[in-house]
């Protein structure tokens, strides 16, 4: 008999984002970060480092998928308020609901990586395919995606707890508030807008009395105001 995984399921099993403290907490610096993606000598060269990430490098550091991620919105290509690929969210909404068998897989995972070619840090795509990959019982793919995926949550999670303002978890595209929100099995009750580069993700009741996570999007804002005004 075919085995399902349910994707929400092996989402959820994944260890709590508040592994940091507030103390511990290191927020993006765009300018360092500028710097050593655009010099051709360093080992943090944006297509190099971009080129690993692509070929499921696994010795990338945290502090490389940092740059990564946080370095895609200093590229000319990065789309601020880029919304999710209609598409993505379709095969995702299959998956979980367990409404796709092995047979589909190999079909989800060329739709998630054809959105991964001009988003290759679309949360949902990232997660659709390691997921395919254990359901085919491709175990070194899946081990390989799923490292990449965890990856990039572990950089988002590096740049606070999200406890207050101060400590907002800094993300380059506002999709991804609701990626880390819900991974933390919370349901959103009300989105407040704080201020210019940051919002609340208020909380229903949930038995780990979290009221909410701060979300930063100051990268999203600045490029908006740059490209766009």
């Amino acid at each position: 008999m075919q085995t399902r995984y349910s994707l929400i399921s092996l989402i959820l099993s994944t260890a709590c984002l508040f592994s940091l403290n507030a103390q511990d907490a290191n927020v993006p610096d765009y300018n360092q970060i500028k710097r050593i993606i655009t010099d051709s000598n360093s080992t943090s060269y944006y297509p190099t480092l971009l080129s690993r990430f692509n070929e499921c490098d696994t010795t990338l550091t945290l502090e490389d998928y940092r740059t990564l991620y946080y370095g895609f919105a200093l590229r000319e290509d990065y789309i601020p308020y880029q919304r999710e690929d209609s598409t993505v969210l379709e095969v995702r909404r299959k998956l979980i609901d367990n409404n796709i068998d092995a047979d589909y897989c190999p079909q989800a995972i060329q739709i998630a990586q054809e959105a991964l070619n001009s988003n290759p840090f679309d949360l949902i795509a990232l997660s659709i395919i390691p997921i395919c990959y254990l359901q085919t019982g491709d175990s070194t793919n899946y081990k390989l995606w799923d490292n990449k995926l965890h990856g990039i949550l572990d950089a988002i999670n590096s740049s606070g707890d999200g406890e207050t303002a101060e400590t907002a978890i800094h993300i380059i595209n506002i999709e991804h508030e609701y990626e880390v929100f819900n991974r933390l099995r919370l349901e959103l009750d009300q989105v407040e807008k704080i201020n210019n580069q940051t919002e609340f993700i208020r909380a229903k009741d949930n038995p780990d009395n979290i009221k909410g996570l701060y979300f930063n999007f100051s990268a999203c804002s600045k490029v908006y105001s740059i490209k766009y005004r």
